[in-house]
């Protein structure tokens, strides 16, 4: 637990540090749904004394790269075919060869420095046209070595920025569950391209369905370790986990409305499983279903009126929508005889979800009145467990398609699904926070 509190705190640092290197230049290079812009990414020039930390600036760049690829827009320069040197060159406009760049076909290039002082670290990092030959956006960041990722990330999204109007998802936390250290199911979090791996829970029992707080500070999720299925609440700052509904049944599914006010969760009277809304402290304010089917997966839509869940009602599992105060039920699927798993996108136009197809669970979207539906996983195997980006672009899921259960993202579209997690295990349930900032 403490770990996890570690990490929140120094990340903080991060926001206080960064800086912006020159002006920056706004507006969409290309426009949405266009693929494989030429990008190069240099390793960062090192200024610190003698050789000391020259892996971090190859470091900084592996993880950019990683990040523009699973973005989908950007096809990277093989960095064996770059001519200038990183160690040697220039990182300003005036004193870059533009032409070795496009020599190699690169549109965009990414150059810049770091400095090493004890464990505290100062990265300048600078997108460059380089057609214009002419610096689009530098940011500088300073702070503790260990967030070397973390910077990657958010000159990822600035980048993203730079050349499609709107900041990208990487600069976030995922948590979902694995049983990849044993037979147990424990909740873990990490960053979007895999790394900053951490294990958030020790229960040493069936821990499921985590989820992020608006501010990214408390995950909420399920666990047996007291014999019962309880609602738990981690603050990840501190550490502490404290039950949050402890209510004799299931009590599954806790999330977190938009303004973090309210908690809406499956609550298990008897043999019945209505929806539940919570206030913070885990006090029961409203019961927002009364049915006698099995009513679960709560998930808010973006401005907080309306919740899509799932409820076997009309017999067979299907989903509904209803507005934050239970009023208004209406059903928007129609199609098949199992759909399941709402989750609402920021953007408030979409709902994905999971439909039995073909033998087989597979993702699909729809608009939230249940019109236009788009298959967006074909593979085989089960894909399940859709949670969305913080701004909207991309889904994350997990799927059986290699063997175990792994995770996967793919933007809105079903294009470019890239596996995230591996190694032994089943890795479930992930859960997409907001921007860490």
């Amino acid at each position: 637990m403490k770990a996890v509190g570690k990490w929140w705190f120094v990340a903080g640092t991060i926001l206080f540090l960064a800086q912006d290197l020159g002006a920056q230049v706004r507006g969409t290079i290309f426009g949405p749904g266009s693929r494989s812009y030429p990008i190069a990414v240099s390793p960062l020039r090192n200024l610190s004394d003698g050789a000391v930390g020259r892996e971090l600036g190859t470091r900084f760049a592996d993880i950019l790269e990683r990040d523009l690829v699973i973005s989908g827009y950007f096809r990277l320069i093989d960095r064996s075919a770059h001519i200038e040197q990183p160690d040697t060159s220039g990182t300003e406009a005036e004193n870059i060869n533009f032409d070795s760049w496009a020599v190699l076909g690169a549109l965009g290039l990414v150059k810049g420095t770091f400095r090493l002082e004890g464990d505290i670290v100062t990265v300048e990092a600078k997108l460059f046209d380089v057609a214009q030959r002419r610096q689009l956006v530098g940011r500088r960041y300073r702070g503790p070595v260990d967030l070397v990722r973390r910077m990657a990330h958010r000159f990822a999204d600035e980048t993203i920025l730079q050349f499609t109007g709107e900041r990208g998802p990487f600069d976030s936390r995922i948590a979902f569950v694995s049983n990849r250290d044993g037979r147990f199911k424990e909740v873990y979090t990490m960053s979007l391209d895999g790394g900053d791996l951490q294990q958030v829970t020790k229960a040493q029992s069936i821990t499921v369905s985590p989820s992020w707080s608006p501010d990214v500070r408390y995950l909420l999720y399920t666990s047996y370790k007291k014999g019962n299925p309880d609602l738990f609440l981690l603050d990840t700052l501190s550490g502490r986990e404290l039950v949050l509904s402890g209510r004799s049944g299931l009590n599954l599914g806790g999330r977190f409305s938009p303004d973090g006010s309210t908690i809406a969760m499956t609550l298990e009277e008897g043999a019945n499983s209505e929806i539940v809304l919570l206030d913070r402290s885990g006090d029961l304010i409203q019961k927002l279903t009364d049915h006698w089917a099995i009513d679960v997966s709560p998930s808010w839509s973006p401005d907080g009126r309306q919740i899509a869940f799932c409820s076997n009602r009309s017999g067979t599992p299907q989903i509904y929508v209803m507005n934050a105060d239970g009023t208004g039920v209406r059903r928007i699927t129609y199609e098949g005889d199992y759909n399941t798993a709402p989750a609402w996108s920021p953007k408030g136009d979409r709902i994905a979800f999971v439909r039995r197809y073909e033998g087989g669970f597979n993702i699909f979207t729809m608009r939230p009145d249940g019109s236009d539906v788009k298959q967006l996983t074909q593979a085989a195997g089960n894909n399940e467990d859709p949670s969305w980006s913080p701004d909207g672009r991309y889904i994350l899921f997990s799927s059986n398609r290699s063997g175990r259960k792994k995770l996967y993202v793919m933007d809105a579209a079903g294009i470019n699904q890239v596996q995230l997690t591996h190694g032994g295990g089943d890795d479930t349930s992930p859960a997409w926070s907001r921007w860490l900032d």
